[in-house]
């Protein structure tokens, strides 16, 4: 497992290397700030730079919105594992797409693919030629010449639009994906799979020639990312006892709609750097039509998918809410540029039902996607790519290079023949390329977890830790087990004699014994409460602490049996229940009973006298 993880790792290392030996005149550099500053085309250049950058740090941002978004939507016991996969994937694509993406979706080459300028060493002396100090483009990146901001500017705006991408998958994925196999996917998925799509749209490529339009990636990022969702999600298959075996959907609700909702916001606010920040230009009349179209999309999306849920469903569920806010964020993705706001309100109105009905048509058809990622990426990818050729129409700000008209705005349909073209072509690229992916890494290192590891919770199985861990250490008896007494002080400091028993020292420490913190207040307990163990035989001390873990974090969900133990407890070390008071038999039945189906086969509990 590791060495196939670790392979695609080393590979960028040497490809590192060797970029650095051969590492070409850098012609983007503008010398003197001065220079800038003095002559309007400077003031534009700056201008344009500091807003490009300004929108990829808010669409880096909207990674903190996935996070809180999927955790939210998806049990406590997984919480971890799905704040780790939603972190790491920045990291992998940032290399991945660095080092070969980047080239193979904006390098020149042919209509498929392009190969030159692997790891950013190309030339690029766009900026020059917006300053006027170049005749004409002079570089590798020819797909990027129309923006005049530095190439490291376009490719850190790139890149986060990547993650993005690769991003959508672990929703649909979670709960029950090796964190490993993750990484490999999502390693190719920066490398390969989406920077091809986006040289054949973005990057001069095929369909570019074809006159196909997606100003910020409905297509590009979100059909693509929803594409290779749907394939994971297909062979993982659903999670368990989310289907019955008559075939009945059973609900699995998330633990934090808390987190759900501000992670939804979070990304509505991304937004408006992933949209209006498409322009890679500080063009005020396009950004704020831009902006506007995309708040109305999200506001349309919202109130729609409430209403509709409210209708299907009998009460307005909030996550529908949710993810209908960014059903029309993705769905405007594409036409935001090129539409009116009224266009924009109806385009949100069509994607609020449809996130609603897809939804609830997925889970029929047996696709389990925790937190409606499909829905959401995939089928409003494809309905607002689709919206271009519906309701396209033309601004005097975006220049030449704009769709032919909509045909419900005077078009012939031309462009919504050409967008259809476009949504085929991705979608069956993307689908093969990502089931041959996912195939492979079943293969090498497998994609389920183990069921009793899902059952447990990804967090411990497969991160050895948990994002709501309980206090190891609740009560002073608790931290006995670590060889901390309580009582010494007490026995030191009193009056004892040679001759006083060991009897009659404890009677005298029990007068000052504190109450335990998770039991009521108590008499002063009496000397005949001795110490004694119940002890489980022959248990997965591992399976057993962990269970005991969760009933002190959740105790007002636990059974009576927990409270009874509870309030005679001195320490739980995963094998030895140590008590003060009660009845010993009481005491065993009660643990026998909080432990049952947690034990494993040939496990007992018995009573051992301290």
């Amino acid at each position: 497992m590791k060495k196939a993880t670790l392979t695609p790792m080393l590979a960028l290392v040497s490809l590192g290397l060797a970029a650095t030996a051969a590492s070409p005149q850098d012609i983007q550099q503008v010398k003197g700030l001065s220079d800038l500053l003095s002559t309007p085309k400077g003031l534009q250049l700056i201008a344009d730079t500091l807003w490009v950058l300004l929108a990829a740090f808010l669409v880096f941002w909207m990674h903190a919105g996935f996070a809180l978004l999927e955790s939210g939507f998806c049990r406590a016991k997984n919480t971890a594992n799905i704040l780790a996969k939603n972190f790491i994937v920045v990291a992998i694509t940032t290399l991945a797409y660095w080092a070969v993406g980047f080239a193979f979706m904006f390098g020149d080459g042919n209509g498929f693919i392009g190969w030159k300028g692997l790891a950013l060493m190309g030339e690029h002396n766009a900026p020059l030629v917006a300053l006027g100090k170049a005749k004409e483009y002079s570089g590798t990146y020819s797909a990027l010449s129309w923006t005049s901001v530095p190439l490291y500017a376009a490719f850190l705006f790139q890149l986060v639009f990547a993650a993005t991408a690769a991003t959508i998958v672990s929703g649909a994925v979670a709960e029950r994906i090796k964190f490993a196999s993750f990484i490999v996917f999502s390693f190719v998925m920066g490398l390969l799979i989406y920077p091809i799509v986006g040289h054949w749209i973005w990057g001069g490529g095929w369909l570019a020639e074809r006159g196909f339009y997606d100003f910020a990636g409905s297509t590009v990022v979100h059909s693509v990312g929803g594409w290779a969702a749907l394939t994971g999600a297909a062979m993982l298959g659903p999670r368990l006892g989310k289907y019955s075996k008559d075939g009945k959907v059973n609900p699995i609700p998330g633990h934090s709609m808390a987190l759900a909702t501000l992670g939804t916001f979070i990304l509505w606010l991304g937004w408006f750097g992933f949209n209006p920040g498409s322009t890679m230009a500080a063009i005020p009349s396009a950004i704020a039509r831009i902006a506007v179209t995309t708040n109305i999309a999200a506001a349309a999306g919202a109130f729609i998918a409430t209403m509709w849920a409210w209708l299907r469903l009998g009460k307005p569920d909030l996550s529908m809410s949710l993810n209908g806010c960014l059903a029309g964020l993705v769905a405007i993705t594409a036409p935001c540029a090129f539409v009116s706001p009224v266009s924009a309100f109806i385009i949100g109105v069509v994607a609020g039902v449809l996130v609603v009905e897809s939804v609830l048509l997925f889970d029929r058809v047996g696709i389990d996607d925790p937190v409606g990622a499909i829905s959401v990426h995939l089928v409003n990818g494809i309905w607002g790519t689709l919206s271009v050729g519906l309701f396209a129409q033309r601004f005097a700000d975006l220049g030449d290079a704009q769709p032919k008209l909509g045909l419900f705005i005077g078009g012939s349909g031309e462009q919504f023949i050409v967008q259809l073209t476009g949504v085929v072509a991705a979608g069956a690229f993307v689908f093969t390329a990502s089931l041959l992916t996912w195939a492979i890494v079943k293969a090498l290192v497998g994609l389920r977890v183990a069921p009793e590891e899902e059952v447990e919770g990804l967090d411990i199985g497969e991160m050895g830790m948990e994002a709501y861990p309980s206090d190891p250490f609740p009560t002073f008896e608790a931290l006995s087990v670590t060889g901390w007494e309580r009582f010494v002080p007490t026995i030191a400091h009193a009056q004892i004699s040679t001759e006083q028993t060991v009897a009659q020292a404890v009677a005298t420490s029990a007068k000052s014994e504190p109450v335990n913190s998770g039991a009521q207040t108590q008499t002063t307990p009496p000397l005949e409460r001795r110490l004694y163990s119940v002890i489980l035989e022959n248990a997965n001390t591992e399976r057993a602490k962990r269970r005991w873990e969760r009933l002190c974090h959740e105790p007002q969900q636990a059974p009576p049996e927990f409270h009874e133990v509870y309030r005679h407890l001195v320490s739980f070390d995963g094998r030895e229940f140590v008590f003060r008071g009660g009845d010993p038999e009481r005491m065993r039945k009660a643990v026998e009973k909080l432990f049952e189906g947690y034990l494993g086969i040939g496990a007992t509990v018995t009573v051992e006298a301290e």
